[in-house]
């Protein structure tokens, strides 16, 4: 699916900051690792969730995520010293009015099948965590690159190695 000239609607989520940082990390290997990634994170992130759609309820339940940890008390750097995760945020991404329907039924699926509720914004957590797990098993001993603070809006990618005079 692509969002060009698609019926788009928001679709809200609520990140807990470990899982928004890794997945614009992972966005940002896939992108330098593959000529067919998505060339922007909201692209990637609609990746994910389409991968997780197309699951069943029993995969999608071995890899349930725990819910992010809120309400911390303390200022950010109290937190950071403690080790304690940072409250987190939502922000609203545009996609595809198709696929915010297929996740609704694969909600659906998963408490009927698997007998679990989950909310849009676990699942889109999960698949997250799914594709941060699935780069990260890609590049093996390389790691996730850190992310900037802030994304370009679809970087030029690294000119290919092949054809290239040398």
């Amino acid at each position: 699916m692509t969002m060009s000239g698609e019926d788009v609607v928001p679709f809200p989520v609520y990140w807990d900051r470990q899982t928004w940082e890794l997945s614009r990390s992972a966005y940002l290997a896939d992108f330098d690792d593959l000529p067919s990634s998505p060339s922007s994170w909201v692209s990637w992130l609609q990746e994910a969730l389409e991968c997780h759609v197309r699951r069943s309820a029993q995969v999608r339940m071995t890899l349930e995520v725990a819910p992010p940890e809120r309400r911390a008390k303390g200022s950010r750097q109290e937190l950071e010293r403690a080790g304690k995760p940072q409250e987190g945020f939502s922000k609203t991404h545009l996609l595809p009015r198709e696929l915010i329907v297929d996740i609704e039924r694969a909600i659906s699926d998963d408490r009927r099948e698997a007998g679990r509720m989950v909310s849009r914004s676990a699942f889109a957590r999960e698949s997250v965590v799914a594709a941060v797990e699935q780069t990260r098993a890609r590049r093996g001993s390389r790691g996730l690159p850190p992310a900037p603070a802030r994304l370009p809006n679809r970087p030029p990618r690294r000119p290919s190695d092949a054809g290239t005079a040398v």
